[in-house]
């Protein structure tokens, strides 16, 4: 109890408290920054680990794309091959319709013997006659189902 009265009425106390309070003021905020410090590495920590997995994820993404680009040339590829196989058709039916143009038409001597009447009511009045259907469709110059057509309801 001495030592605390004597400390109590020495000068230099006021000072050696705010020393002291100087002191635990200190001591606590290292202890707030090094908590806050702490806190800030492990967020950078869980940021890091985040970009890793985005990243891992884009390099995934980019793979599929990268695969999906690749499969995407070679239907381009083999519908370019299809389109020049239609065009070299097109050109060959374009050169087969020109040659068959250019062709004479045969000319059927029994059809210019038919008069102003139009087709229908020549092949009706020679069904009525009793002709062949397959005469009808070659004077007339109609098809097969045409011809039985009329046949069925004039005969």
């Amino acid at each position: 109890m001495a030592i605390f009265n004597s400390l109590v009425n020495d000068p230099q106390l006021p000072i050696l408290i705010i020393l002291m309070v100087l002191g635990l003021i200190g001591f606590v905020t290292s202890l707030i920054s090094l908590l806050f410090e702490r806190q800030g590495s492990q967020q950078l920590q869980q940021r890091l680990t985040d970009l890793g997995r985005q990243l891992i994820e884009q390099q995934e993404d980019y793979n599929k794309l990268e695969k999906l680009q690749f499969l995407g040339a070679q239907r381009q590829q083999r519908m370019d091959q299809v389109l020049q196989d239609i065009y070299t058709l097109i050109e060959s039916n374009s050169q087969q319709l020109n040659r068959i143009k250019d062709q004479p038409s045969p000319s059927n001597p029994l059809s210019s013997e038919v008069p102003s009447q139009s087709n229908y009511e020549h092949a009706i009045r020679m069904a009525k006659e009793g002709m062949s259907g397959e005469k009808i469709q070659h004077i007339c110059g109609l098809t097969e189902g045409e011809v039985n057509l009329i046949l069925d309801l004039h005969q």
